[in-house]
């Protein structure tokens, strides 16, 4: 019995791209958050970006994912 190969549409690979943009965005907001002081607004702007770039990764990776299951049914 063989293995069934699935593949990818093209667009998979774009928004997999798009979303790793949105990964490394995040870190360096997390790296800025880091570097400034506790409890000032600076350290607030960046931790607050950084968890929305998490969320907009997130969303689009579970997207995909959803595209995928549907291309395949």
């Amino acid at each position: 019995m063989s293995g069934v190969q699935v593949e990818r549409a093209p667009w998979v690979s774009v928004l997999g791209s798009i979303a790793d943009d949105f990964a490394a965005r995040a870190l360096a907001q997390e790296l800025c958050r880091d570097r400034a002081r506790p409890g000032t607004g600076v350290h607030h702007m960046h931790a607050h970006s950084a968890t929305l770039w998490r969320q907009a990764e997130s969303s689009l990776r579970a997207r995909i994912d959803e595209l995928e299951l549907g291309s395949i049914s």
